[in-house]
């Protein structure tokens, strides 16, 4: 058992069902953030799927886990792109719907080109938004994990009550805090947020302080807040466990976050201890930050793992 209070159960026709979103990425790097009612030039332009969920099975099935996604598609060249990405990485998509005459997520991501921070300028239809009488219980309890991102609130919260009446773990990746976010929260087994997700939910600047809140608020098992640059801070058992980041040429962030969960489910798949799952999922992270793009730079098992150990 990595984590006490976690138990993944050894075998299920899926290894992780992700329910949330999947979009297209527009990513627009900049030598500067342009000021308002400016024109700028951008250094380098590309259009790619991504998404916080769907990005994250793209992940675990490159290294070697059956996954299932489910979720909306739009109907256009946009929809079409972003199923037939998952479709071509293997990803189950056999749940997700499609949206006749709604346009897909789309994200406008500029990234500044010499620190490789990003900012994100997102449109989602509301006609996208998962409905829980659209869920199939038994594909949403197929997994040995269920990942969830809570944009569709009450759909995800729907599949994490079935998830823990099956025994099955719920790892969320939320970062918007919308009403109600703390009805999925009370649900999950794992839960990894960034810095300033956790500052604004729980009102402390102080990551310790929050990252205690944040576990007694939501009772999860395994609660933990990334750090960027810093790595990140855990706590689980009782104890908190700080761990470094890798120090890389970062690119572009956007995805970051996406391969960290990951690789954090990757280590609970795997039996590993904590301090291992998360240097896993620290290191796949970091290397991703080497290319622009959610997808492009997920790095192999192999060489997370090698730069894990190192």
């Amino acid at each position: 058992m990595t984590v006490p209070g976690i138990t993944v159960p050894p075998r299920a026709r899926f290894d992780v069902v992700g329910v949330g979103v999947n979009a297209v990425d527009h990513l627009c790097t900049v030598a500067a953030f342009p000021v308002f009612n400016s024109k700028t030039a951008l250094a380098a332009y590309d259009l790619q799927p991504g998404g916080q969920v769907a990005t994250a099975l793209v992940a675990l099935q490159r290294w070697g886990r059956r996954t299932a996604y489910v979720g909306t598609f739009g109907d256009g060249d946009a929809g079409r792109l972003a199923r037939a990405s998952l479709v071509a990485e293997g990803v189950d998509v056999g749940a997700a719907r499609v949206r006749p005459g709604v346009s897909n997520q789309l994200a406008f991501i500029l990234v500044d080109r010499d620190s490789g921070e990003r900012t994100i300028l997102m449109h989602r239809p509301a006609a996208l938004t998962l409905r829980p009488d659209e869920l199939d219980r038994a594909l949403v309890t197929a997994g040995r994990v269920l990942h969830l991102d809570g944009y569709d609130l009450d759909a995800a919260v729907q599949a994490a009550g079935w998830a823990r009446a099956a025994g099955i773990p719920v790892v969320v990746d939320v970062d918007a805090a919308v009403a109600g976010i703390d009805r999925l929260l009370a649900h999950a087994d794992a839960v990894a947020v960034s810095r300033e997700f956790a500052s604004r939910v729980t009102g402390c600047d102080d990551e310790e302080r929050a990252l205690a809140r944040l576990a007694g608020e939501t009772g999860a098992p395994l609660t933990a807040i990334t750090l960027g640059r810093d790595g990140v801070i855990a706590r689980a058992g009782g104890r908190t466990l700080r761990v470094p980041a890798y120090p890389v040429h970062a690119v572009d962030t956007t995805g970051a976050g996406d391969v960290f969960h990951a690789g954090l489910i990757h280590g609970l798949l795997a039996g590993w201890l904590l301090d291992a799952t998360l240097r896993f999922a620290n290191a796949a992270a970091g290397l991703k930050c080497t290319r622009a793009g959610g997808r492009p730079g997920i790095p192999t098992a192999a060489a997370a793992a090698a730069l894990a150990r190192s």
